[in-house]
C-alpha cells in the first residue's frame, strides 16, 4: 500500500485564491474512489486550518478536516511546549487573530518571547526592525511557521518565503539557536501529517524542489516533482537532486497511481 502527502500550493491549486487546476477535483475523486490513503499538506501561513478549508470549499475542493495539514495545526502546541507566550508576529491579520485565539499574547513591540514568521504581505521598515530588536536585545527565539525559501505570487514573480526572512534575521543577529522547521518535510510534520495512515510507503507531491522534495528524499520519501507550480524541470539542472518521478499535470500523476490498483 502507498500512501500520499499531496502539497496544496501549485499541485491542486494554481493561484493563491486557491482556484484549483482543471483536472483537481477529478484527481480527487480518484483518490477517494479508489482508496488510496492521502492527506493534503501545505506550508500555507497566511490561513488557520479551517479558514483554509472553507476558502477550498468555495472554490469546490471539499476537504473533511483530518485531510488536511498545515503548519498552523503544529504550532500552537510547538509555542505551549517551548514556554513561549507573549509573540510579535510577521504575517497576516488571520494568523495574529488564530493565535491570539489559541491563547497567546500578540504584541507590537519588541519585548516578546519569540518572533513568529509567516508570509506577510505588508512587511516593511518597521516590522524588520522590531523584529531584529526583538531578537538582539531580548534574546527572542526565531519561529518561522515554514523554511520556504521562495514563493510565486499570482503576477508570476517571487517574494522571498518565510524561512528566507528567519535566515536574514539569523543572519543580522548572530543568532546561534536552532530554527525549527513546523512545515514540511520535518520529521516532525511528515509523522503528524501520516497519524492514522494505514502503513506504507510515502509519497510527497510538490512543486517545490528545495523546501519540500530534497529534504524528504533525505527521510526516504518517495519524491513525485509536479512541474505546473513555482519551479520548471530545467529547474534541477542547477542541482543535484533527481526526483522519483516527475508529472507535468494531476492527470499524468493519476495515469501512474492507477499502475498500484492492479
Amino acid at each position: 500500500m502507498i500512501r500520499l502527502l499531496v502539497d496544496l500550493d501549485g499541485v491542486l491549486v494554481k493561484d493563491k485564491a486557491l482556484n484549483p487546476f482543471p483536472d483537481t477535483l477529478e484527481f480527487l475523486d480518484f483518490l477517494e474512489k479508489n482508496s488510496l490513503p492521502f492527506r493534503v499538506v501545505s506550508n500555507n501561513s497566511t490561513r488557520p486550518p479551517k479558514e483554509m478549508l472553507e476558502n477550498l470549499r468555495q472554490k469546490g475542493v471539499i476537504l473533511p478536516e483530518d485531510r488536511f495539514i498545515s503548519p498552523l495545526v503544529v504550532l500552537p502546541e510547538y509555542l505551549r511546549n517551548k514556554k513561549l507566550h507573549r509573540l510579535f508576529v510577521i504575517g497576516t491579520p488571520s494568523l495574529k487573530s488564530y493565535l491570539q485565539e489559541e491563547g497567546f499574547q500578540v504584541v507590537d513591540d519588541h519585548k516578546v518571547d519569540a518572533v513568529v514568521i509567516g508570509q506577510d504581505r505588508s512587511l516593511d521598515f518597521q516590522k524588520i526592525k522590531t523584529a531584529t530588536s526583538a531578537v538582539f536585545l531580548q534574546n527572542a527565539k526565531i519561529i518561522p511557521v515554514n523554511l520556504s525559501r521562495i514563493v510565486k505570487d499570482d503576477d508570476g514573480l517571487y517574494f522571498p518565503g518565510a524561512g528566507s526572512v528567519a535566515s536574514m534575521l539569523v543572519h543580522a543577529c548572530n543568532y546561534s539557536q536552532e530554527v525549527p522547521n513546523l512545515g514540511k518535510p520535518s520529521p516532525e510534520f511528515i509523522a503528524y501529517a501520516t497519524k492514522g495512515m494505514p502503513q506504507g510507503e510515502t509519497y510527497l507531491i510538490s512543486d517545490d524542489i528545495y523546501t519540500d522534495l530534497i529534504g524528504a528524499k533525505s527521510l526516504g520519501i518517495k519524491t513525485v516533482f509536479m512541474t505546473t507550480g513555482k519551479y520548471k524541470e530545467e529547474e534541477l539542472s542547477k542541482t543535484e537532486f533527481k526526483p522519483d518521478f516527475i508529472f507535468s499535470s494531476l492527470s499524468e500523476l493519476k495515469s501512474f497511481l492507477q499502475t498500484f490498483l492492479k
